[in-house]
């Protein structure tokens, strides 16, 4: 079985303003120019860079109903925590008795990790003990063995240091797992994955923007950029 969840907190600024605008802070402008900083190492606010006043959620919802009506995705499930998300995909697994093959997440990430709402599955939350430890174990419980794929479609949680997170989840799961070097938007380039007890592969230096040598956050995708595939693509392609 394919499932396809996304983030659905997303709603962007127009949404969350009940009062009359007012100017941003020095420090907000700051913000939204520059999302992928070494300092923060966190890119929570690209949608708020491309996502504009509608957020991404919206987007999300349109992409899992594409992929449901051409057959990419048998279910989908808008979440606003992985607590949440990751129970429903176990449940629906367990309801239908199907076998996860393939589980897509959309939302924001950055070096080593991806958030939903106000959570996020990074190294800690792979840990025994920690809040995800039960739902966790509940999703590899359905999961169809070391050839499933769980896909985190967000920005760069696999480029730079994020190469731990990767490792540590698929070891994890149990199962193969994918995820992106670059921001994606459109274009989603530094597609990589990986499987249980392996090496990443790629350079810890894709998709990375270095200022005076040094780490400054992550670059843009591009339909020239290294294993670049679209928001369209439904499955992983041979050899990614």
């Amino acid at each position: 079985m394919r499932l396809v969840l996304f983030d659905n907190t997303d709603v962007g600024w127009g949404a969350r303003r009940s009062r009359a605008p007012r100017a941003p802070r020095r420090r907000e402008v700051a913000a939204r120019a520059e999302p992928a900083t070494a300092d923060a190492a966190d890119l929570s606010v690209l949608g708020e860079a491309v996502g504009a006043s509608i957020g991404l959620t919206p987007v999300w919802r349109a992409g899992a109903l594409l992929h449901r009506m051409t057959g990419a995705a048998d279910a989908w499930q808008a979440a606003s925590s992985w607590a949440e998300a990751l129970g429903w995909a176990a449940r629906t697994a367990r309801e239908r008795g199907r076998k996860i093959s393939s589980l897509q997440a959309w939302g924001h990430g950055g070096w080593g990790y991806m958030r939903i709402g106000k959570t996020r599955l990074d190294e800690a939350a792979l840990r025994p003990g920690s809040p995800l430890d039960g739902a966790i174990t509940a999703l590899k419980a359905e999961l169809a063995g070391p050839d499933a794929l769980v896909w985190l479609r967000c920005c760069s949680a696999f480029g730079h240091s994020g190469q731990a997170f990767a490792r540590a989840l698929a070891d994890r799961l149990g199962c193969r797992v994918a995820g992106h070097t670059y921001i994606i938007a459109f274009y989603q380039s530094g597609t990589h994955s990986l499987r249980p007890g392996e090496a990443p592969a790629w350079d810890p230096r894709e998709g990375v923007r270095f200022s005076d040598g040094a780490p400054a956050g992550a670059l843009w995708s591009s339909r020239t950029a290294p294993n670049t595939v679209s928001c369209l693509t439904g499955e992983l392609p041979p050899g990614y």
